[in-house]
């Protein structure tokens, strides 16, 4: 598939054409089915987009800020043009990354509840290693006792890993991916006849 534009880790603003104050992401397309997953049945503005069109696009928008302004630009042969391919273009885009957005907002969700459950294990299982090292302290001393209780008590705060990994870290790259699909989504979506100028 043809992109249109250099995606060297060049990384800067100077390697994206501006217009009215917004960065173009450019797609060059030979056909209108390129840009659309060939085994999905489904009407154009209701098809989901091809993989590697959707991991361009969502790649491109990932390097910017947040705050940076946008748009989407999609060149497609004069043959393929129309206000009509246009707006059906614009609503498939949108409907697919609407999708990916909601499917996001479940996984984020699950993970969140996932680790409100893994919690309350841990907690339970973090108190149970306590209460059994203080019924350890009543009996004499000895190197077992010693291995017991410095072993539950290792157990017991490493169980603990897991679900405070989940509050503190391990949420946020689903809320990266919700930020960049919302981006997406507010992106203005153009499209043009005829190939792209170099």
């Amino acid at each position: 598939m043809v992109w249109g534009i250099d995606s060297s880790p060049k990384g800067t603003e100077a390697l994206y054409r501006e217009q009215n104050g917004r960065l173009q992401i450019e797609i060059e397309l030979k056909s209108l089915m390129q840009i659309f997953n060939s085994f999905d049945p489904a009407p154009f503005h209701e098809k989901e987009l091809d993989a590697s069109a959707e991991v361009y696009i969502y790649n491109l928008v990932a390097e910017f800020p947040l705050k940076t302004p946008l748009e989407l630009m999609i060149y497609l042969p004069s043959s393929e043009t129309g206000k009509e391919t246009g707006e059906t273009l614009k609503e498939a885009i949108k409907n697919h990354f609407s999708y990916k957005n909601l499917l996001t907002d479940m996984e984020l969700r699950r993970f969140l509840q996932r680790g409100r459950r893994n919690m309350a294990i841990a907690v339970v299982f973090l108190f149970l290693c306590l209460l059994i090292i203080g019924l350890l302290s009543t009996v004499e001393g000895g190197l077992l006792k010693t291995m017991l209780s410095e072993g539950l008590t290792i157990i017991g705060w490493v169980a603990m890993w897991e679900p405070v990994n989940v509050f503190l870290y391990g949420w946020w790259h689903l809320v990266q991916k919700k930020n960049i699909y919302n981006k997406i989504l507010g992106m203005d979506v153009k499209v043009n006849s005829g190939p792209r100028d170099k």
